[in-house]
């Protein structure tokens, strides 16, 4: 009986000290397993977050040849096809001493190079409305001239110490020689943003007066 009451206490003892021992064996394997988790997650946020372009822009308007430009002055090459370009303008009150039957509204444009450059993403004048009516284009009559591998906007890269140009009237989105109507004259303020596509970032965004 003593030998039996002895083997039953020294089974016991055991037991007691090999639980500790899987419960903390768990408690590691968890951990790792966590960890090993945290760890791809973090590395694939980091292998497909695109970091924001770094350049420096300048954009010209022009009422006599009736061009606007943009050019790269120096940084990151930026694909056209990542390249949102918005023009907004606040027609004026009183030009000429005439008052504009428009005056007070703005006309905003939007080239998108990520539409094909073709006719049927041209701006649809025929819309009732127009040229007040928002609309996002991207035609292959944009480009009056190409400096950038001489391609169309949407298919070049601006490269640094590049740069593109665009028939003014579609870059506004309206006639800019009708200045009676809309007020246009040397000095003539708009507002230019350009935004990098797929960072979502504002890469210029300034008031350029047209020369």
């Amino acid at each position: 009986m003593k030998k039996t009451k002895m083997l039953k206490k020294h089974r016991s003892d055991r037991d007691s000290a090999v639980s500790p021992v899987v419960g903390v064996m768990l408690m590691l394997v968890v951990t790792i397993i966590v960890a090993a988790l945290v760890a791809a997650f973090a590395g694939g946020i980091g292998t497909t977050t695109e970091a924001a372009p770094t350049a420096s822009l300048d954009v010209s308007l022009f009422i006599g040849p009736g061009s606007a430009m943009i050019e790269n002055i120096a940084g990151d090459t930026l694909p056209t096809k990542d390249l949102l370009i918005t023009v907004s303008y606040d027609v004026p009150v009183k030009f000429a001493n005439k008052n504009l039957d428009h005056g007070g509204e703005t006309i905003i444009h939007t080239i998108d190079g990520g539409l094909e450059p073709v006719a049927e993403n041209d701006l649809d004048t025929t819309l009732a409305g127009y040229p007040f009516v928002y609309q996002i284009t991207n035609n292959n009559a944009t480009v009056s001239k190409r400096t950038v591998n001489n391609q169309l906007f949407g298919q070049a890269d601006l490269v640094s110490g590049s740069s593109i140009a665009f028939d003014l009237n579609y870059f506004t989105g309206f006639d800019t020689k009708k200045a009676l109507t809309y007020g246009i004259d040397t000095g003539t303020t708009f507002h230019v943003t350009i935004v990098h596509i797929p960072t979502s970032t504002v890469i210029y965004d300034k008031d350029v007066r047209i020369q």
